[in-house]
C-alpha cells in the first residue's frame, strides 16, 4: 500500500467516521425493536460446535480485560490466522483474537468469565453494523421480546463498537508500513499501535 493508497483509504474512513457519529440511536433501537431478541444463555455463540465462535479483540479491549482480570495479554489473546508473509517467511496479521479452546477460552460451565469486560462483539451479538445498516447474525434469540430500555442500551453499544471499529482502522492503516521483514520474531501484528514482533506457533 503506498501513501496514495493510505491516504484514500483513511479518507474514505474518516467519511464513514462522520456518518457513524451522526446515527440515531434511537432509530436504531427501533430496528433492533423491530427484529426482536432475548439472550437465551444458551452459550452457542460461543462453542465451536455450533459455528465460528472467532472473537476479534481491539487494543483498547485488551488491555480493559488485563486490568479488570489481572493478566497479560499473551494469556488470552492470540495474532490472527493468516497466510500473508514478507520476503523473509515471517507472517503477517491484523488485529488479534481471543484463543481458544474449541470453545471460547473464557467459557466455563456455559458461563462468561469476564462478562463483565467482555470484547463490544460479544455485549453487541448478534447485533453488528456493516456500511452503516444494522445487521443480525444467526441466533436463537432473536424474534425474543426486547425492552425499549433494553433496546435503547443495545443501541448505544453497537454505536460506541461500529465508531470504534472505524477509528482502530484508520490508526491501523495510519500506522501500517508494508510487510516488512526485519523485526524480532517470526510473527507480526499490526494493530492501532503499530507493529507487534512476537515468536508464535500457531499449533500451540
Amino acid at each position: 500500500m503506498n501513501l496514495k493508497q493510505k491516504d484514500i483509504k483513511i479518507s474514505n474512513l474518516k467519511e464513514a467516521l462522520d456518518k457513524a457519529l451522526k446515527i440515531r440511536e434511537e432509530k436504531l433501537a427501533g430496528r433492533i425493536k423491530a427484529i426482536g431478541f432475548k439472550c437465551s444463555k444458551c452459550a452457542q455463540c460461543c462453542s465451536a460446535q455450533y459455528g465460528d465462535n472467532t472473537v476479534i479483540v481491539f487494543p483498547y479491549e485488551i488491555k480493559r480485560i488485563c486490568e479488570k482480570k489481572g493478566l497479560s495479554r499473551d494469556d488470552f489473546v492470540m495474532p490472527t490466522p493468516s497466510e500473508d508473509r514478507d520476503s523473509g517467511g515471517n507472517i503477517h496479521t491484523f488485529e488479534w483474537v481471543l484463543k481458544k479452546n474449541c470453545d471460547c477460552i473464557f467459557l466455563k460451565n456455559d458461563l462468561c468469565e469476564i462478562y463483565e469486560c467482555r470484547p463490544s462483539i460479544c455485549s453487541t451479538y448478534p447485533f453488528y453494523i456493516d456500511d452503516g445498516k444494522l445487521e443480525v447474525s444467526k441466533c436463537i434469540g432473536t424474534g425474543g421480546n426486547i425492552s425499549t430500555q433494553e433496546c435503547l442500551m443495545l443501541a448505544a453499544l453497537l454505536k460506541e463498537r461500529y465508531i470504534n471499529e472505524i477509528r482502530e482502522a484508520i490508526a491501523l492503516i495510519d500506522k501500517f508500513n508494508g510487510f516488512n521483514p526485519g523485526g524480532s520474531g517470526n510473527v507480526c501484528v499490526h494493530d492501532s499501535e503499530g507493529e507487534h514482533w512476537m515468536h508464535y506457533n500457531y499449533k500451540h
